[in-house]
């Protein structure tokens, strides 16, 4: 190797560290410190990379034998027999990964630090601590998120609903095991299924608080959902505790920028979840955000005075999700559909002392056959807000 050469290598070592990029290897990456401003990038219902449902003849011909034959099925089998799951996992997989090249692009031009995950990591009964578990986290995360931006920044996860299909052996891998597996991957440093993290820049602090809402919805519970397990029953019967971790965090937190994430929506154009509220209430005391996912599409909601933001676009939209496009009231502000489709794309946020500024980035899907959604210029936001008011 030529002294050339070394010393350019040397050279571009010495700018990465100083420039605060994180460096992988070293343990968990977290986002870097100190900035003026930090953007982030927001990102939900994305994981159906990898997914090889159970197979045809068995769900609709081997399934009804069982059921008629008092046979339980495990619950991950029932979610992968799921017909209206299955019908669109080619189209699925295909938009997972045109999008994540989307917001990749975007976040290397937005010079995004971190990545706010608000749940369905991995389609459809998630991921556990076998070969198949293994294979898809690889599949489906690891090698789908690994080039340009995504290859140093870390990733601030959450539990949604596919996430739990599982039990407490999906949550488990989630939380304790895939954290070892990518220091990418950021779960707390406890283990849980719920979490806090602060993001600090130059003059401000965001305090981050991650819960499971998998634990707050009642339908969940009967014998029917595919989410009843050991997990959600126990976890149900217990939500206090988030509640508490949540009011306690943002009342011993004196940061200027507080949030709630986590996967379902208290808002929604499609089903709003009104066991939440209790988190909500807490959410309202103290001036905060919402960031969620679940519905698959891109929308802005302002109600209790609170701002909602969704972002559950990166894998597959659905436009009855964002309610065909068409507003329901007053505090929906945006809707990332139309009256053809919902569109693919996520939402950043921008940090600093003085505001968040929020831009909802929604792909040209002009070309994607049915997904007929044209952007006349994807590379910029097709939808922003503020917010100048801080927490309390």
């Amino acid at each position: 190797m030529s002294v050339l050469l070394c010393s350019a290598l040397l050279a571009c070592c010495v700018i990465g560290i100083a420039s605060g990029k994180p460096q992988k290897g070293q343990g968990r990456i977290t986002a870097t410190k100190g900035l003026k401003k930090l953007t982030v990038g927001i990102v939900g219902d994305y994981g159906w990379t990898g997914w090889n449902p159970a197979n045809e003849y068995f769900c609709n011909e081997i399934k009804p034998i069982f059921a008629a034959n008092n046979i339980t099925l495990p619950r991950e089998v029932q979610k992968d027999c799921d017909a209206s799951d299955r019908s669109v996992i080619h189209n699925a997989t295909a938009l997972q990964t045109s999008t994540s090249n989307y917001i990749g692009q975007i976040c290397a031009m937005k010079n995004c630090s971190a990545f706010i995950s608000v749940g369905d990591n991995f389609y459809d009964s998630g991921v556990d601590f076998t070969t198949t578990g293994i294979n898809r986290f690889q599949e489906a995360w690891v090698d789908m998120y690994a080039q340009g931006i995504f290859e140093y920044t870390p990733w601030y996860q959450c539990l949604g609903n596919h996430d739990i299909v599982q039990g407490q052996a999906g949550v488990d891998f989630e939380t304790k095991l895939a954290p070892l597996y990518d220091d990418r991957w950021y779960f707390g440093t406890e283990g849980l299924p719920y979490y806090t993290y602060d993001l600090v820049g130059h003059d401000w602090t965001a305090t981050f608080v991650v819960l499971d809402s998998d634990c707050f919805i009642d339908k969940y519970q009967k014998d029917t959902s595919p989410y009843n397990n050991n997990y959600t029953i126990s976890c149900h019967q217990d939500t206090q505790t988030q509640v508490d971790f949540l009011a306690e965090t943002f009342a011993n937190s004196n940061a200027d920028w507080k949030f709630l994430q986590l996967h379902h929506p208290m808002l929604s154009s499609h089903a709003n979840y009104t066991e939440l509220w209790p988190l909500i209430s807490v959410v309202e005391q103290h001036n905060g955000v919402v960031l969620n996912g679940h519905d698959h599409c891109a929308a802005h909601y302002y109600g209790n005075n609170t701002n909602f933001v969704l972002s559950g676009a990166a894998g597959f939209p659905d436009l009855v999700d964002c309610n065909y496009g068409v507003p329901l009231g007053p505090y929906v502000k945006f809707l990332g559909s139309n009256s053809k489709a919902a569109a693919n794309g996520f939402v950043t946020m921008e940090i600093s002392s003085k505001e968040l500024v929020f831009e909802y980035y929604i792909r040209n899907m002009q070309y994607d056959g049915g997904d007929l959604y044209p952007v006349k210029n994807d590379m910029q936001p097709s939808y922003s807000f503020k917010v100048k008011e801080h927490a309390w």
